[in-house]
């Protein structure tokens, strides 16, 4: 439990200047102790007295301000009086500016975003103690919370390697969570530390691992499956398949691509037709078909009012190795011309339908595909694989490696896209609300904001969107993680009540944050690219101000490493 009363503020020996100059979200600041050669301890803790990137807190009658250090300088007069040495000067009086971030009540501690009262010109300035900054983050809101007891603690405050932080799962999953970064900024390590913690206490956690770094994750309480065929498959992982009858008739679609106009109204029937004979076996020929052409159409056609229900559905139970041919038997016309009782002979459409065969055959006949449309009679199905682990007591994290899913027609996307939809329809029934469901999303610029098809029939991939937008009252929850914020769409990163930000190099991404959460302006935005490998700066609505914190180590670290140039690329034979 966190103390409700944090270190008194306003230490003397953590001085570090007066105020000089009030705006409404900012400050100035003489700062006689920045042009020291370093910083300072008391008791053992670090006194930084006037860095740029310090949390600092200003004296206000009963309130303290609470605000970060952004710049530190010499006026234009004295710039050239630093020479040599600035710590053996004197004569040089450093200013600061300082964003004021929040307000704390010294009567009852409260917290409060925002300023509600500016400080005073002469007011004194004082660096935070690590231990302040620590229950500023971390203090209870109501009594709900002052009886939790399940804490995760992911870092420590940067600079303060002594000050541990742990935030509650509601602080950092209640509202969603997002990890972003660029490559080597610590994006990884972090999703690592924050499943390692988690699988310390009663969690629910599914991690889908686009890349399949996350192998080393082990315990009793870890399960790895791995869909697709390859030969990389660590950490003893099970296979596990997708199969077609499990799919959307709009998750075929999305793979076989038809066009609109012509070949998507014939593969539309092509899907009825089979899953009619599937019904009605008599109505086939020896391979499964729908033979129409010259056909009468009365006992076809109450066969279809019979079962309108079952073919009218979504979901796809049919043979799928009659579709190459059955799209080509439904190329006739729609009465014969002596006879309008029977269907006529095969018309010209079967010209325009012929690549789209041979694009299904090609696809469902393809090795790549086979965890869709071949998978083994052995092999377990994801959404029984999710429903086992849901109904486990025992089990913790299910790991879905997408290492071996190909990156061909779209399939990694659409498979990703069908287990987001499944878990959202749980969550509709019901499933999660004893027990709360984490899903991890790497790589998720890979999924989130994809079309496809055409104008003519788009097919969009919008399950964790949705997830996004409306799991949080089932009790599912997603945390996203990318180094690329610019592909993910503005209204699902909005939705991310937590943000774990990393180094951020690229000005559209750090943009696309700013716009995100309200609480990084401008000015912090610029920290972003110069944080270190493993520092993030963590916002969030549960979190009263954005802190900078360094992520622990991992224990099992993820599997992220470039080649070895020097070992591939040396001339010397070993």
């Amino acid at each position: 439990m966190i103390n409700e009363k944090p270190t008194y503020p306003f230490d003397y020996e953590r001085y570090v200047g007066t105020i000089t100059q009030v705006g409404p979200s900012s400050v100035r600041v003489n700062l006689p102790n920045a042009g020291r050669s370093g910083a300072s301890l008391h008791h053992g803790s670090r006194v930084p007295g006037g860095e740029v990137g310090e949390f600092i807190l200003i004296e206000c009658d009963e309130l303290a301000i609470f605000g970060r250090i952004l710049e530190v300088r010499l006026p234009e007069r004295e710039r050239l009086s630093v020479e040599p040495s600035l710590g053996e000067q004197e004569n040089v009086h450093p200013v600061g500016n300082i964003q004021l971030l929040a307000t704390i009540d010294l009567i009852d501690y409260s917290i409060s975003t925002g300023i509600s009262c500016h400080p005073r010109l002469g007011s004194r300035v004082y660096s935070a103690h690590g231990d302040f900054l620590r229950w500023l983050v971390s203090k209870p809101r109501d009594q709900q919370e002052k009886e939790q007891k399940v804490r995760l603690a992911i870092g420590t405050l940067s600079n303060t390697a002594d000050s541990s932080l742990s935030l509650t799962p509601n602080q950092l999953f209640g509202r969603h969570c997002a990890v972003l970064g660029t490559t080597g900024g610590g994006k990884s390590w972090s999703v690592a530390r924050l499943i390692e913690e988690s699988l310390q206490h009663r969690c629910k956690i599914i991690l889908l691992d686009a890349t399949g770094e996350f192998w080393r994750l082990g315990g009793a309480s870890v399960r790895h499956l791995s869909m697709g065929t390859g030969s990389s498959r660590p950490n003893g992982s099970s296979i596990i398949c997708h199969p077609h009858f499990e799919m959307r008739e709009s998750d075929l679609f999305a793979i076989f691509r038809p066009s609109g106009q012509s070949q998507g109204p014939k593969l539309r029937e092509a899907i009825k037709s089979l899953k009619l004979v599937k019904l009605e076996p008599e109505l086939a020929d020896n391979n499964g078909n729908l033979i129409k052409a010259t056909r009468s159409r009365e006992p076809i056609e109450q066969a279809m009012q019979q079962h309108v229900k079952t073919i009218e559905s979504p979901f796809c139970e049919f043979d799928i190795a009659a579709l190459p041919q059955q799209v080509i038997e439904e190329c006739v016309w729609p009465t014969d011309f002596n006879d309008a009782t029977k269907y006529g002979k095969h018309s010209n459409e079967n010209t325009y339908c012929l690549s789209l065969q041979m694009r299904i055959e090609n696809i469902i006949r393809s090795v790549e595909f086979s965890c869709i449309f071949d998978p083994p009679e052995d092999c377990d199905t994801v959404y029984n694989s999710i429903e086992s682990f849901l109904d486990s007591d025992g089990e913790r994290l299910l790991r879905i490696s997408l290492e071996n899913v190909p990156f061909g027609n779209n399939v990694r996307e659409i498979l990703v896209n069908a287990v987001g939809r499944a878990l959202l329809e749980k969550g509709r029934e019901g499933s999660f609300k004893e027990r709360p469901t984490v899903v991890i999303l790497d790589e998720a610029h890979q999924f989130l904001n994809r079309t496809i098809g055409d104008e003519h029939l788009r097919f969009e991939l919008d399950a964790f969107g949705l997830i996004a937008k409306e799991g949080r009252k089932y009790s599912l929850n997603v945390c996203i993680a990318t180094q690329r914020p610019r592909d993910i769409p503005q209204d699902v990163l909005s939705q991310m009540g937590t943000l774990v930000v990393h180094r951020l190099v690229n000005d559209h991404d750090r943009q696309v944050v700013e716009r995100a959460a309200g609480d990084i302006d401008r000015s912090a935005a610029e920290f972003l690219p110069s944080l270190s490998p493993g520092e993030a700066i963590i916002v969030g609505v549960d979190i009263p101000v954005p802190l900078s914190i360094q992520v622990r180590e991992p224990t099992n670290k993820p599997d992220s490493r470039g080649p070895d140039y020097q070992k591939h690329w040396c001339n010397e034979v070993e």
